[in-house]
């Protein structure tokens, strides 16, 4: 499926709930969960090969530990951006916000040694300097 032909499902989805609400709330439901775990998919499937690419890059030793620390902030950035959007689809806005709180832990934890390598490196500047 391109890009285009899961904007159009989204699209249709979105007229097919709105017309059902009207009529059958729960059916309606039904349609919207269905059609966001089918574009979902689409979507995970779509980024399967840059996830791998993301992996390989990973591993190589030439990169720094800053573009490693980079790359795996992002793919945390987006699963948590995906999960949370889900949840919402599905009307649970309250474990949406449980998921990205835990996601902006993990980034914070993830930049911790960051942190602790500028700190060191500040204290080592005003050291020298006087």
């Amino acid at each position: 499926m391109t890009f285009w032909a899961a904007v159009g499902c989204g699209i249709l989805i979105a007229i097919v709930c709105g017309a059902l609400k009207q009529d059958s709330r729960p059916f309606s439901l039904y349609v919207a969960a269905v059609g966001g775990v089918l574009l979902t998919a689409w979507a995970i499937e779509k980024l399967g090969g840059a996830w791998t690419l993301f992996a390989h890059l990973g591993e190589l030793e030439t990169l720094s530990t800053y573009t490693t620390l980079l790359l795996k902030a992002l793919g945390v950035g987006y699963v948590v951006k995906i999960a949370g959007d889900v949840c919402r689809d599905l009307g649970a806005a309250e474990t949406a916000a449980k998921i990205e709180l835990c996601g902006k832990a993990e980034l914070l934890l993830m930049a911790m040694p960051l942190l602790g390598e500028l700190i060191s490196l500040a204290l080592a500047l005003v050291e020298e300097s006087l």
